[in-house]
């Protein structure tokens, strides 16, 4: 191989890497941290220096954080050349990722009371007999505004500046570097 051959390989191994890190890289990475999130949820508790277990709740239905599967659901993230930067729109995400203690206010609103009794009604259906339907009673009430201290345990599902995962840059470095060497075996 000539000195200029080996120039020119040089520099397409270099614009071959340059893309790599601002086009697939954001991608591999984001995909990779999802599963780790993903993981975190299925674990019940962070993987950062050590494993920390989230602090089980008082509901009776569901996982810790995760009845309906929204928080859960809502991770994605959004990619820059080079940069990968993780997302969670939920309103409630950020008090449960980093803990929440302080007061807050409960807007005016309508509270619906379904009440255990149930009225029988008789009516004619459409065949002309008799039958009874049961009906459910529901009381609605105006609450007025107010405030209420809350305690939110740190429940974190997913890394931060202040506390990031070893784990997950663990495991984005091993794919980078399988990503690399394909690219300098080609």
């Amino acid at each position: 191989m000539s000195p200029d051959e080996f120039a020119k390989a040089i520099e397409t191994k270099a614009k071959e890497i340059q893309n790599y890190a601002n086009t697939r890289y954001p991608s591999v990475a984001g995909n990779i941290a999802l599963r780790f999130i993903n993981g975190n949820f299925r674990a019940g508790g962070f993987q950062g220096q050590s494993f920390e277990r989230w602090k089980k709740g008082t509901k009776k239905s569901g996982t810790t954080l995760v009845i309906t599967g929204a928080l859960r659901a809502a991770n994605y993230y959004t990619t820059q050349p080079g940069q990968t930067t993780l997302k969670n729109d939920m309103p409630y995400a950020r008090a449960h990722n980093e803990g929440f203690e302080g007061t807050v206010t409960i807007k005016a609103h309508t509270r619906h009371k379904h009440r255990g009794d149930l009225l029988k009604q008789k009516y004619t259906n459409k065949k002309g007999k008799t039958a009874t339907r049961t009906i459910k009673l529901t009381i609605s009430e105006k609450v007025k505004s107010h405030s209420r201290k809350m305690n939110i345990p740190k429940r974190q599902f997913m890394p931060t500046n202040a506390n990031d995962s070893p784990v997950l840059n663990n495991a984005i470095t091993r794919q980078v570097a399988r990503d690399l060497e394909t690219i300098f075996k080609q």
